[in-house]
């Protein structure tokens, strides 16, 4: 059955202003059922031509208002349509509020997300990363596609949002997402900012993740070995964008650069220091701390292979996911169990670090972390490092002998 919708514009009588003005209403009637709202202008009456919904002046006010009203008349069409496409049905009160958008006190979730999100983008590479600004954008979809399965709606009011809501929401990224309780806990905190600012914001009056828990479980983080790492630097590979991302991990391995530092590297980056070596000094793309590298042979030979002088970035480098598919590839003709990313190559710098004994202060240093906690769990404790320091140990208390 095709559904009947139109829009109203009419000056309500009874209620003049002081100067005889009349407020502008609209209504809007979809399928017999009608909303009306008030468009917050007063109109004189003599120049209202209710026929065409328009004023007869020709003076700026009068342009400016009919103006107003065709933008209004557009935008309330368009989200009928794409209110119509998205879920099947439009009903009045749903296209009012995604029009309007703001009214007071009755704030939407997936709007003011919305507004959140493009205040965010703008603010990208000032303070903000553009991971965060995904991860913003990501649980927002999640939000809306949850909200249109359980709820039937396009968008859904802060005052609906409760404890109930946030535990329903919660089992579908565990249920209908699959997600794992990592990405389930990042996506909730996530929420619970997003809530924090609507309470501030005074669209909320408590919090409804009050007395919530969520726990970040560890998870093992993979590594290369030294014996893998030197297998798949002795790994023969053709010339082309293959070679290119098993030397730019390997690069990326002997730095502790991560993919996204290793894109954005420019030749400003890498400078001749007080102890005569060549360094990369720069600031992390993810959390924008200090972090200063020295180059080693390795990754400095790499360094002159792809690098062409005046030329920035550095290094060319495919997307993350065309490396990962390369790296995958030479994992299986490597032998390696581990599944092999381009990150991992992160988690390798740290593992191997610490076990030939760099303090973990430093190493936490060169990684560009604002805690020790967190290199804590990048880096891994090897069976040979316990081996070492056990071995360091017996050699000190060897002159311990038994008693008689």
């Amino acid at each position: 059955m095709r559904s009947t919708f139109n829009i109203l514009f009419y000056l309500k009588y009874g209620t003049p202003s002081r100067d005889g003005r009349l407020p502008l209403m609209c209504r809007i009637t979809i399928d017999g059922e009608s909303t009306t709202f008030s468009c917050r202008k007063r109109l004189p009456a003599e120049l209202w031509d209710a026929q065409r919904a328009e004023l007869t002046g020709d003076d700026d006010e009068s342009t400016l208002i009919n103006e107003e009203i065709t933008q209004l008349r557009e935008q309330l069409v368009s989200d009928y349509a794409a209110i119509m496409k998205e879920y099947g049905k439009v009903r009045p009160k749903w296209l009012k509020d995604v029009t309007l958008g703001t009214p007071e006190k009755q704030e939407l979730l997936l709007y003011f997300f919305k507004k959140h999100n493009e205040d965010y983008r703008k603010m990208v590479g000032y303070g903000r990363s553009q991971r965060s600004c995904q991860r913003y954008e990501v649980v927002a979809r999640h939000l809306r596609d949850f909200i249109k399965q359980e709820y039937n709606l396009p968008d859904i009011r802060f005052r609906y949002i409760t404890r109930h809501f946030i535990n329903k929401f919660e089992i579908w990224l565990r249920s209908c997402k699959k997600f794992r309780n990592n990405t389930v806990w990042i996506y909730m905190i996530t929420f619970k900012h997003i809530l924090s600012l609507a309470r501030s914001s005074g669209m909320m009056r408590s919090d409804p993740f009050a007395g919530y828990k969520n726990r970040f479980e560890q998870v093992d983080r993979g590594y290369l070995t030294e014996h893998e790492l030197a297998a798949l630097m002795q790994l023969p590979t053709e010339p082309g964008t293959g070679r290119t991302v098993r030397d730019l991990f390997v690069f990326a391995a002997f730095t502790g650069l991560s993919y996204s530092d290793v894109k954005a590297l420019r030749w400003a980056n890498v400078k001749q220091m007080f102890d005569g070596k060549t360094w990369i000094v720069t600031r992390r793309r993810k959390t924008n701390t200090p972090s200063n590298i020295r180059l080693f042979d390795v990754p400095l030979r790499i360094l002159e292979r792809y690098g062409e002088p005046g030329r920035d970035p550095i290094f060319s480098i495919p997307s993350n996911s065309c490396c990962n598919d390369y790296l995958i590839g030479f994992a299986e003709q490597c032998g390696i169990q581990t599944r092999l990313t381009f990150h991992i190559a992160r988690h390798t710098f740290a593992t191997l670090s610490l076990s030939k004994g760099m303090p973990i202060e430093t190493l936490s240093s060169i990684l560009g972390h604002t805690s020790i906690r967190t290199t804590q769990i990048y880096a891994k404790i090897t069976n040979q490092k316990i081996s070492e320091d056990m071995e360091s140990l017996a050699e000190k208390i060897k002159s311990f002998e038994i008693p008689e």
